[in-house]
Parts: structure tokens; C-alpha cells; sequence
């Protein structure tokens, strides 16, 4: 029950997650091991960042909350030391580890380790990997690639606006 609470919406058909700061390491994979099976075979997509941009602006939110002290570079290099062990304890969705939601700059950043967990849990086929750039140059084209991965009838929108748009 409590790897449910992620879930936003429940559809007959479909969940929607949103998931955002967490990477899609975190128990989020371990999370969708805990849905219950159907005969529907869960969509998901996966909107994944430039990796640097990223960490850079993951460390910029956690010296504004005031909870880096360490240079970025400093916080680098510390990384591996400030979250040891955690990313093990991860796999008990029951267990925060705050070190892992403040200092995994780099470690949020390695899509493609994350992406074996998702595929040792879901086939292929029902994940669509997209990274955020195509999404910011291409939204339209991009959300019709997102309704078909769906099974959603095309739709357009009358815009598609930028909701987080930093200078």
C-alpha cells in the first residue's frame, strides 16, 4: 500500500506518475514490481535530462535550501562516501534515505544503470525513453510520440508552452 502513494491518478487502464525530483533509480522501479497484474500491460515513459544539467542544477536547489555546504566540484567528489550503502537500502520502498535525495548528483545522472532496473521489470516495448531536449525543440511531435507509446488516439494542442523555462 505504501508504494501506492506515489501513484497520482488510477484509471481503469492507466497510471499517471509523476515523479519529479527523484530519478527513475530510486523505489520507484521497486514500487512498480508492487502493481498489482492485470491483463493490461502498463505504458510508461521515461522523460530523462541531460545528465550535466542536471546535476548542476540538482546541487544548486540543495545549496539554496541551505543543505550543500561543498563546492560542486567538492560535492563530486564526495558523492560516493555520502551515499554508501544507500542505493542498496533503496530496494525497501519503507526506507528514505536522505543522503540519497540531497547528494546523488552524479549517481541520478547514470540513465543507463537505472534503465537495466526498469527492463529486468518491464519488457521493451512498454517503455519510451525521451530525453527532455526533444521535448523542449519538438514538443508537438513529441507528445504525439508519447499518445501512440500510449495507445491514445492523436490529439493536438493549441500550444504547447514551456512550464519551466530558466535563462
Amino acid at each position: 500500500a505504501e508504494a501506492h502513494a506515489i501513484f497520482k491518478v488510477r484509471l481503469p487502464d492507466v497510471v499517471l506518475v509523476d515523479k519529479k525530483p527523484f530519478g527513475v533509480e530510486d523505489e520507484l522501479a521497486g514500487a512498480f514490481e508492487a502493481l498489482p497484474r492485470s491483463p493490461h500491460r502498463p505504458r510508461l515513459v521515461l522523460l530523462l535530462r541531460d545528465p550535466v544539467d542536471r546535476a548542476f542544477s540538482h546541487y544548486n536547489h540543495e545549496v539554496a535550501l541551505g543543505r550543500e555546504p561543498l563546492s560542486f566540484e567538492e560535492a563530486l567528489e564526495r558523492e560516493p562516501e555520502r551515499t554508501d550503502g544507500e542505493l542498496a537500502r533503496l530496494g525497501d520502498t519503507r526506507y528514505f534515505s536522505q543522503a540519497w535525495w540531497d547528494f546523488t548528483y552524479l549517481a541520478r545522472g547514470r540513465y543507463a544503470e537505472q534503465l537495466e532496473r526498469w527492463l529486468a521489470v518491464f519488457p521493451r516495448e512498454q517503455l519510451l525513453v525521451l530525453a527532455n531536449e526533444q521535448l523542449r525543440r519538438d514538443p508537438a511531435a513529441t507528445y504525439a510520440r508519447v499518445l501512440e507509446h500510449l495507445g491514445a488516439g492523436p490529439h493536438d494542442l493549441p500550444s504547447y508552452p514551456p512550464i519551466f523555462e530558466r535563462e
